[in-house]
């Protein structure tokens, strides 16, 4: 029986690897705005609005950095979904 991804060239790894990459720059980023925030509440002494603030830039970064590298998985062929549109394309 074949898998889904054996249509689109990728294995199970690979797609595993690639969602585990996007999860693990999510994490990162908010990881890196709590400790920003941290170092902005001890500088300017207004905890704890300097680790929320820096916590949503975190998560806002991520996200734009998550979603930017699923575009460009999208663009580059790699998704099931865009070889669907192509074929409902050439049936127009």
């Amino acid at each position: 029986m074949k898998n889904a991804s054996d249509s689109d060239g990728l294995s199970l790894g690979a797609q595993i690897m690639m969602a585990s990459e996007l999860g693990s720059v999510f994490v990162l980023m908010v990881v890196v705005g709590y400790f920003a925030g941290n170092w902005v509440d001890g500088t300017l002494k207004i905890a704890p609005y300097g680790v929320i603030v820096g916590i949503m830039v975190g998560m806002a970064l991520g996200l734009l950095l998550v979603v930017k590298r699923s575009n460009r998985l999208d663009k580059s062929g790699s998704s099931p979904t865009s070889s669907a549109d192509s074929s409902t394309k050439t049936n127009d």
